[in-house]
């Protein structure tokens, strides 16, 4: 199974982001609507619903922030494509562990996100998660041993671009 472009990963994280977006807008200014509605007012010391929508507002506009940083970082790979050969922001990586290929994308933000495309599976890595701080630098045809949840994994770097 070949994996696709780099360009093509690139823009079905976008793609993924700006709905994720869209969506937490849409719901954040429903919530920011029912903190402040009239009929939200308090009726008594016990009645906390204006409370709890306004901050479940403030939590969307700080998950929308980080949307939205999260967008321009991946629309500026694809903007200013480099090939690389170590891992590294930018850097598709194909790895394999426990005899299985996986494939991840390195990024400043987005941790954790993953798109599926053309039946190949797709998570960002990035600096903060402990598989992205040993992997950084590494090459093709190299491998690191990593301790997790109690026991150590090698992982085999396949290719990087």
């Amino acid at each position: 199974m070949t994996i696709p472009s780099k360009e093509l990963i690139i823009k079905g994280f976008i793609e993924k982001f700006r709905s994720e977006l869209s969506n937490l807008i849409q719901s954040a200014k429903a919530a920011h609507a029912a903190a402040t509605h009239e009929e939200s007012k308090a009726e008594d010391r016990h009645d906390t619903f204006a409370i709890e929508a306004s901050y479940l507002a403030a939590g969307q506009a700080v998950r929308v922030a980080e949307l939205e940083k999260t967008l321009e970082e991946f629309e500026g790979y694809l903007e200013h494509p480099v090939s690389l050969n170590q891992v590294r922001l930018g850097a598709l990586i194909t790895y394999e562990l426990d005899q299985k290929l996986h494939h991840a994308f390195f990024s400043k933000f987005g941790g954790g996100s993953k798109i599926e495309i053309e039946s190949v599976s797709v998570q960002v890595l990035t600096l903060l998660s402990p598989l992205g701080e040993a992997l950084e630098g590494t090459q093709a045809d190299e491998s690191i041993d990593l301790e997790l949840r109690g026991s150590e994994k090698t992982y085999q770097i396949i290719s990087v671009d």
